[in-house]
């Protein structure tokens, strides 16, 4: 929660927002990855690279998102 007055930042604010920023940077990451995973040509390592990526990209997407509501 934002608790500065109008035209002022405190440390929670800084907080909050350093958070959400970080956040947004892990996602544009994510979609990066996941939209050119099946791009990836590693031979006959392919079949073996993408699921695990995926699984790593799913784990981190259920990690970042509020599960407590």
């Amino acid at each position: 929660m934002l608790t500065s007055a109008k035209f002022s930042l405190d440390v929670n604010d800084v907080v909050h927002v350093g958070k959400n920023a970080l956040l947004v940077g892990l996602a544009a990451v994510l979609t990066y990855v996941g939209e050119n995973v099946t791009k990836i040509d590693l031979g006959s390592y392919s079949a073996l690279v993408v699921p695990i990526v995926v699984v790593l990209v799913n784990t981190v997407v259920n990690w970042a998102k509020d599960n407590t509501k």
